[in-house]
């Protein structure tokens, strides 16, 4: 597990906190969250944490993998696949294989990006791959 520090920003009526979090070096190489210095997650809160405390949470370094190989590496093996799937099958039908294998590349990139939308929404439900609030830290100066 991966622990993270922020500032509680508010509690959902699901119990979740919205927490803002200083980006690092993970955060900096992958890119893929918006926001120049400060993200913002939301994490379960199972110590009952109050808006404006610091607070320690944990991720699953699993999810951080997982996530960045269905959002990075997937759709571009799906698009290959249909790159190679349509020149195959222009080869059957001995047609030009260049037509067919973009088409199918592009068809191939559209499902992996379909597939990248159904795994957030998969993971949007799993309480299990959601950041979990350990600790408020005592001291800390809130940075809202």
């Amino acid at each position: 597990m991966k622990t993270e520090e922020g500032t509680i920003l508010s509690i959902g009526e699901d119990g979740l906190a919205e927490i803002k979090v200083g980006r690092h070096s993970d955060c900096i190489a992958c890119g893929a969250c918006a926001g120049s210095e400060n993200i913002v997650i939301k994490a379960l809160n199972p110590i009952g944490a109050k808006v404006g405390q610091h607070v320690k949470f944990e991720v699953r370094e699993v999810n951080i993998v997982i996530g960045a190989f269905v959002c990075f590496v997937m759709p571009l093996l799906v698009a290959a696949a249909g790159a190679f799937a349509g020149y195959w099958y222009s080869t059957i039908q001995n047609v030009d294989y260049v037509q067919y294998a973009s088409i199918g590349g592009i068809a191939g990139f559209l499902l992996g990006a379909v597939g990248v939308k159904l795994f957030d929404r998969s993971l949007t439900n799993d309480v299990n791959a959601k950041p979990k609030v350990t600790e408020v830290c005592e001291g800390a100066k809130p940075h809202i």
